[in-house]
This record gives structure tokens, sequence and C-alpha cells, in this order.
């Protein structure tokens, strides 16, 4: 089975607030479902009071996540190459850091990983638009129990961004939810306990042959 990877928003309270100037830049390489260069994260992340017990893996916003030196550590053994970790500038000041509890180095998350697992065919989906090149774009419907995906074919990654489909006239995009595959999603569960929220999405398949 496949989980989406999905710390809750909010489960760092009171931590950090990022400032984001590069906002469009981000954007744009996220709606184009292409690794997003370093310099368009958020810098730097501003601790402005005092934070203890603070999660290894934590959204700060909506669209970053956060991983402590101690869960990159972690992910790196498991899925070598499919993530980028990109070091986080922390502002704080001094007696703040003082009467604080961080980890030595915190990292935002830039998957690097793709696939194209999602059974399309199987699954209801639904028009999203039609382009100037005729080709009618589809995307998923919010309800994961309906998803299918084939099942992971060997040098596959186990954590990725799904990559778009085309099929006759149409092609399909599911990019923006993170997918994981349901042992690493376990094992980052047992290690960093209440820090993923349990979203187990579809019903896996058998591969099919590839499609033109």
């Amino acid at each position: 089975m496949v989980y989406i990877f999905d710390p809750p928003l909010g489960n760092s309270p009171g931590l950090i607030s990022p400032l984001w100037y590069g906002l469009d830049d981000f954007n744009a390489y996220y709606r184009a479902n292409r690794p997003i260069p370093a310099a368009n994260f958020p810098q730097p992340l501003i601790v402005d009071e005092p934070v203890q017990d603070v999660p290894d893996i934590f959204r700060p916003s909506s669209r970053v996540i956060v991983f402590s030196e101690r869960a990159r550590t972690f992910m790196e053994k498991r899925a070598l190459g499919q993530v980028e970790f990109i070091p986080v500038e922390i502002q704080i000041e001094r007696d703040v850091a003082l009467r604080s509890n961080l980890a030595s180095a915190y990292y935002y998350l830039n998957i690097l990983g793709r696939a194209q697992r999602f059974q399309w065919l199987e699954m209801p989906t639904r028009p999203f638009q039609i382009g100037e090149d005729g080709i009618e774009r589809h995307v998923m419907i919010d309800d994961y129990s309906q998803w299918k995906l084939r099942q992971r074919a060997p040098g596959e990654p186990l954590i990725w961004r799904e990559s778009w489909w085309r099929f006759n006239d149409k092609e399909y995009r599911g990019h923006f939810e993170i997918l994981i595959e349901d042992a690493l999603w376990q094992q980052l569960d047992e290690a960093f306990p209440n820090q993923l929220n349990a979203i187990q999405i579809g019903t896996s398949i058998c591969p099919l042959e590839p499609s033109a």
C-alpha cells in the first residue's frame, strides 16, 4: 500500500514562520512538477519565542516540509537520492535560543523522486482544462479510497511525486501530493511517532503494460 506523506500543518505551534519572497518562482517549478531550486525555498525561518519538544518532521507552511538532522540521517539511509535536503537558516535571538531546545540543523525537503504509478484508466478523474494544444487535462478526485496505483517496480523511488501521463488526447496530472511506500512510512512513523498523518490511499493493483 501507499500513503500520502503528510506531516500535520501546525504540528509545531509557535515554532517558526517562513519569510518567503520567491513564492512565484517556487510555484512555477511546483506546478510544472520539476524539482525546485534551493534558492527558491523560503529563507530564513524565524523562531520568535522559546520552543521545546520540537518535532523532527513538521510543516511551517502548507507548501514546505522540514526535517531535523536526525530525520534527515534516517531518511537518507532508506531513500538515498530520492530527496534533496536544503539547509534551513534559523533566525533566532540569543536569549530565545538559550531557552529553546532545537536540533543541530534543519532542512527543507525537495522531493526528487518521480514515478508514474497511478492507474488512471482504472479510477475516476476530474477534467481540469483543455489547452491550446487540444489536450484535455485531468486530475484526481479528492476521494483517496478510489485512487489506484500499480505495484512498485524494482528501482522506482520509495517517496515520489507522480509523473504526468498522456494517453491519446488526454493528459493526467497527479503530482501535488507526495506519495510514500508503506514500508518507508511505517519506519518513519515508528522512529518519529505522531508526526505524520496516516492517510493510506487507494487499492494497489497488478502492474499494467506501459501505454503509449
